[in-house]
């Protein structure tokens, strides 16, 4: 007698892992209390492990992708959190170990983390053969001991933060990437500068390639002479604590880095990102993507000296937050047509800085993926109230020439939008917490053909239904502005806009009359039924019975 298998159990394997993909993201945007990311994941995908053999390997590949080494200093003792193996589910000499592809380590300030005992617990787990061969990327995160004082720290030598540094490596032979966490961290107090300039020297060398440091350190040097590095984040969790170390870590690996996330806070830190406490400027010849958290006011004197040097002249992906902190276009110098992304805060527009935006166009820039403005503060509007000159339409009207994709979350630029030269090529407008009614969409529409998806919210039924008046009836808008537009296919309302069922469908409604291939609205799904009935019911009932075809089309999707 055959064996009778269920529909789940003969799934091509393709189909498992797509299922297991988005358990994963179901998993990651759950409510699940007291649970980590990793724990919420191993929730989910357990159920899967007693369905069959393949289901079982494909859940546990994504159960077991992240490992905690949890030290726990009371007890001492390192526990090791990786899920269990099902009893009745083994191959010879394979190891669950083989599929941790992240481990991450927390522990205690310096005296916790670097006691024998750790080091002697951590060297046992690996004689005992717990070791993490495809592990690509180690976490280590730093915590100050509540109950404990930082002086007593000082007794620690930077030969046991290199021995604990050491033994981790060992656990993770592979790792390309390293991230290290310190949290509530004064190196004032003792010499937690030199051990943190040892621990991150140790962990980073050999086969990393991606460096990541988050702290709250106060002057810590960093002095560390590490070479290869093509990824290097360093970010500051608090503002106006300089990243001179991580610029001048830039610096060494400039002809190689390509991704570059730091807060600069003085003129300082922008010396030494190009001169690296040198007096031979550098160019990033390499550099892709630049993120920069602004702390501090704007400044330009010291590039007088290099005023002929392109700092990042391959530079695709350009993010700022804070001010704009040059008074002319450096960060775009020399960039001959590489620039696809680009997040500027608002300030860089109100002052004129990129009133020269034409001058990417001028370098070959003829097509960017995504330019995002945000941040729009008191000091740029009082800027604006006094500096009536400044065109912030013309620097708008520029963007869009060059621009596929445009969010905002500013309400001065709809009208300089509206107001759109007939050469732009704007394909997706994103109005972040600005609502809109249909009167404003159809004015959009008209000023941006190629605009193919719009994303905002969605104004007051009251002021939507004034489109479907007595006087402005569905056949006579069809008569004055049909086709509306061609390109036009979705209307994204998101979550943040707290828009209602009804206000959106009696927006979508005169969209889906005007435009023949407008056919998806996405909104999230506590809204779908109520959307789908006011759908539904228009489809049915003059005025919009003529055209219940084109709203039947309509396709509400859901956002997760």
């Amino acid at each position: 007698m055959s064996l009778q298998l269920s529909p789940f159990q003969i799934l091509p394997m393709l189909i498992v892992h797509k299922v297991v993909e988005y358990l994963e993201g179901r998993a990651r945007n759950s409510i699940i209390p007291n649970l980590n990311e990793h724990n919420k994941n191993k929730a989910v995908l357990t159920p899967l492990l007693s369905v069959s053999e393949n289901w079982r390997m494909a859940a546990l590949v994504s159960i077991c992708d992240n490992c905690t080494l949890d030290f726990e200093y009371s007890r001492s003792a390192v526990e090791v959190d990786i899920p269990a193996w099902p009893a009745d589910f083994s191959y010879p000499g394979f190891r669950k170990t083989l599929l941790v592809k992240r481990v991450v380590v927390t522990a205690k300030l310096w005296k916790n983390m670097c006691d024998g005992l750790f080091c002697k617990t951590i060297s046992r787990v690996q004689y005992e053969g717990v070791r993490f061969p495809s592990a690509s990327t180690l976490v280590l995160l730093l915590t100050k001991d509540r109950n404990g004082s930082s002086s007593s720290d000082a007794a620690i030598s930077p030969e046991m933060v290199a021995c604990f540094a050491r033994t981790l490596r060992r656990l993770t032979p592979a790792v390309v990437r390293v991230k290290v966490e310190f949290s509530s961290v004064s190196t004032s107090e003792t010499n937690h500068a030199q051990l943190y300039d040892t621990l991150v020297s140790e962990l980073c060398h050999g086969s990393v390639k991606r460096v990541s440091v988050h702290s709250t350190l106060v002057g810590s040097p960093l002095s560390v002479n590490l070479r290869g590095i093509s990824e290097l984040t360093g970010l500051t969790h608090g503002r106006n604590i300089s990243c001179v170390p991580f610029a001048r870590l830039a610096y060494l690996n400039a002809p190689i880095l390509k991704t570059l996330k730091a807060r600069p806070a003085s003129e300082a830190d922008w010396t030494d990102l190009i001169y690296g406490g040198t007096t031979i400027p550098t160019s990033y010849t390499s550099l892709r993507s630049l993120t920069l958290a602004i702390a501090g006011t704007p400044y330009s004197s010291i590039w007088e000296e290099v005023k002929d040097i392109a700092p990042f002249p391959v530079l695709s992906t350009l993010g700022i937050s804070g001010s704009y902190p040059f008074d002319d276009d450096l960060l775009f110098r020399g960039n001959g047509g590489t620039m696809k992304t680009l997040r500027i805060p608002f300030s860089a527009i109100a002052r004129n800085v990129l009133g020269r935006f034409g001058v990417l166009k001028r370098r070959g820039v003829t097509r960017m993926t995504r330019v995002c403005i945000d941040e729009v503060t008191e000091a740029d509007r009082e800027f604006l109230t006094t500096n009536t000159g400044v065109s912030i339409e013309r620097q708008i009207h520029n963007i869009l020439d060059v621009a596929r994709s445009l969010s905002t979350n500013d309400d001065h630029l709809y009208k300089a939008i509206c107001n759109a030269p007939s050469t732009a090529i704007l394909q997706h407008l994103n109005f972040d917490y600005e609502s809109l009614d249909v009167r404003n969409i159809i004015d959009l529409l008209v000023a941006l053909p190629s605009l193919a998806s719009l994303t905002c919210g969605v104004g007051e039924f009251e002021e939507s239904t004034a489109l479907i008046s007595a006087n402005e009836r569905p056949n006579t808008l069809r008569a004055k502005h049909y086709p509306l537009s061609t390109n036009f296919r979705m209307l994204r309302v998101p979550k943040t806009a707290n828009s209602k069922a009804k206000d959106i469908a009696y927006a979508a409604m005169p969209l889906a009359v005007l435009c023949p291939n407008f056919t998806h609205v996405d909104i999230s799904p506590n809204l779908r039924n109520d959307f789908g009935r006011e759908i539904i019911w228009a489809a049915f009932s003059d005025p919009f019975e003529p055209y219940s075809d084109s709203l039947r089309r309509l396709v509400y999707k859901r956002t997760d």
